[in-house]
């Protein structure tokens, strides 16, 4: 009799004394062991159970059962009674996101290590490393794994830079449509005229090669304006015109060259040519000041665009030289010359007509190519 009551004496100290507490819940109870800090359920295997349908319907992974119960085999039998943590995956992944900026990715079928880390931007090796892999491990599908939060990527609209003409477009339409000026429009398409454009066309619609194109004119421009100080004198410093009886037999002799220039209009227009039944546009101002005013001057237009007195547009007198830009991407040096004949008309022998004529200084195109204007005194 001493000895029963002593065993459950001893039985009772031994239950106080322990820091485990039991919640029976059918199959599995919950155990909690403050020790440790830690929690998981108990469950008895039934007929059937795999570690993998254990883990998938408690949402946990397998190597946490095996960890947390010591498994050396990873075999169970029905009866057993396994510990099963009571924090899932779930749980886990949720905490890494809000730390480690991590997400879960649910396993479908085909899927490998390889393919995953593809699809998050990740290596193979950081895949392992975030889910604690072992060599040799399965991806089982449905089961959840950690990867990194995938990057928010926009997709850049591709640049557009050639375009195909089509029916009904204009110059204008398709500047409007790429966000072009009409100045840029035709800077990139040089040889396209506005009543030349054909269905079928490749016209460049590129908003970056216009802006460099247009850069590089401005800059020849500046280049050309810093040349005209360096080796030219204005009008307001030069001589000519100080007096009115100087003034008065400068305009007599320069009318007489006006009216000799105008004996060869309709003069066909040759390139490189000056004979006097043939010119070009240098040509023409060449032979004329030579034979009219005894002056010789360069040959070439630009070379003629440094010769004499400068000359603003509002100062021009007849038998003033006047220079142009008449390339079609403007690039800012003279490439055209004629001469000034008074009340805002010029004669010259055009290429585009074919022959020496005259034109309105007031037209649109010369009037926003024009340069400067040259006294040969």
């Amino acid at each position: 009799m001493l000895k029963k009551v002593s065993i459950i004496f001893f039985s009772s100290l031994l239950a106080l004394s322990a820091p485990v507490s039991h919640i029976k819940r059918g199959n599995s109870s919950e155990v909690s062991n403050k020790s440790t800090n830690q929690s998981y359920k108990e469950y008895e295997v039934q007929k059937g159970d795999t570690l993998f349908s254990i883990a998938r319907k408690y949402k946990v992974s397998i190597s946490d059962i095996v960890k947390l119960n010591k498994m050396s085999n990873n075999l169970i039998h029905p009866g057993d009674k396994i510990k099963i943590p009571t924090i899932s995956y779930e749980e886990k992944a949720k905490k890494a996101v809000a730390k480690n900026k991590k997400t879960v990715y649910t396993v479908k079928r085909g899927d490998t290590l390889r393919s995953i880390a593809k699809k998050f931007d990740m290596s193979i090796d950081e895949l392992k490393k975030l889910n604690k892999f072992k060599k040799g491990k399965l991806l089982a599908v449905g089961s959840e794994i950690n990867v990194k939060a995938p990057k928010k990527v926009v997709k850049k609209r591709k640049k557009v830079t050639k375009v195909l003409v089509r029916r009904g477009d204009t110059l204008w339409k398709i500047a409007r449509r790429y966000d072009l000026t009409m100045r840029e429009i035709r800077i990139l398409n040089p040889r396209v005229r506005t009543r030349g454009l054909k269905r079928g066309m490749v016209l460049n619609v590129s908003k970056e090669r216009a802006q460099k194109l247009l850069e590089r004119a401005k800059k020849r421009k500046r280049n050309l304006r810093g040349r005209l100080i360096r080796y030219t004198r204005t009008y307001s410093t030069s001589g000519s015109g100080s007096s009115k009886s100087t003034r008065g037999r400068n305009l007599g002799s320069n009318n007489r060259v006006v009216r000799y220039a105008k004996r060869f209009l309709g003069t066909r227009y040759v390139w490189g040519a000056n004979n006097g039944r043939a010119f070009d546009c240098s040509g023409f101002t060449q032979y004329v000041m030579k034979h009219a005013k005894g002056r010789n001057i360069p040959r070439v237009s630009r070379r003629q665009a440094y010769y004499g007195v400068y000359v603003p547009r509002s100062r021009l007198i007849p038998a003033d030289l006047v220079f142009f830009d008449t390339s079609r991407r403007r690039r800012g040096y003279v490439n055209h010359v004629g001469m000034y004949i008074g009340n805002n008309y010029f004669i010259h022998a055009s290429s585009a007509k074919h022959r020496v004529v005259i034109t309105s200084l007031n037209r649109p195109f010369y009037r926003s190519r024009f340069m400067w204007g040259r006294r040969i005194n």
